[in-house]
């Protein structure tokens, strides 16, 4: 047994698939299933059941899945740590979600690229879920977030401030008069929202959920290019924080009656050895209010 032959059955448990992992993995189907009967005839134990669907682990296949698990998660883990050790200790991952990202990056290029031209920082635009999975995995560093009441138990942060969220619509817009918006407000109103991976669109969903009224969404986005091109044209109205609302054309920033902030949080994952660059960010992170 290799770490290559038990990455290879960690990829046919996720997929429950050997046709799907050999896809995953760029090689060919032949090839997993040699490795997969490699791995049963050196311990003697049939690991998949397989059928007309895909395949279904063995009770010794879930054994064997628990620990391929474990060693191959420390074995990434030290990969990581050694190569920051190494030629990759100034390079920084960073993970942002686009709303977060338009407030924060030019700051961050500003501010601290500048002041550490040592450091290359690699920026990865997404939403909550795809960036907290590609931290786990460690693709990712350090990511932003927006969240409630903490970020998990697994992670370490340090908060970076509460923007307040509002309704942006065009200046033209029959509801723009209003002083503040309630959900009934924006009854039947076409919606431009982020995608629900995005925190922020689940909290305006919630909002609306709470007061019974079924949001009218045109569309769904992963770029704020879209959404704030929506509402310059007056084809939608969408939410945001203040402070980029304040920059869209033509538009005006509505608060909620019931005033609606996010908590933002710079995280990283839970006892990770913190690089050099790593450290530095913390640092600037800590001594300046991002929000």
């Amino acid at each position: 047994m290799n770490l290559q032959q038990l990455g290879y059955f960690r990829a046919v448990c996720q997929h429950r698939s050997i046709s799907a992992a050999a896809n995953h993995l760029h090689i060919s189907q032949p090839s997993l299933s040699t490795a997969i009967k490699e791995l049963e005839a050196e311990f003697g134990v049939t690991l998949f059941v397989r059928h007309h669907r895909g395949v279904t682990l063995t009770a010794e296949g879930e054994t064997l899945y628990a620990m391929a698990r474990d060693i191959l998660g420390r074995t990434e883990q030290a990969t990581h740590v050694m190569k920051t050790l190494g030629n990759e200790r100034k390079r920084l991952r960073l993970g942002v979600p686009p709303m977060i990202g338009s407030l924060l990056l030019s700051r961050i290029y500003k501010e601290f690229v500048p002041s550490h031209p040592d450091i290359r920082i690699d920026i990865t635009e997404g939403g909550y879920d795809e960036l907290t999975s590609k931290l786990n995995e460690d693709y990712l560093d350090m990511i932003f977030i927006s969240h409630d009441d903490g970020p998990d138990a697994s992670f370490s942060s340090i908060p970076l401030g509460k923007p307040e969220m509002v309704c942006c619509v065009h200046k033209a817009h029959p509801v723009a008069a209003l002083s503040c918006i309630e959900p009934q407000d924006l009854k039947d109103v076409p919606l431009v929202l982020f995608e629900d991976s995005f925190y922020q669109t689940l909290k305006i969903k919630e909002w609306f959920c709470n007061a019974a009224v079924e949001p009218h969404v045109l569309m769904q986005t992963e770029q704020l290019s879209t959404l704030t091109s929506m509402i310059s044209h007056n084809l939608a109205v969408g939410f945001m924080f203040r402070a980029l609302a304040d920059t869209v054309d033509c538009a005006v920033c509505i608060p909620m009656q019931q005033p609606m902030s996010i908590n933002i949080s710079l995280v990283w994952k839970a006892n990770t050895h913190r690089f050099e660059a790593m450290q530095t960010f913390l640092q600037y992170s800590k001594g300046c209010r991002l929000f």
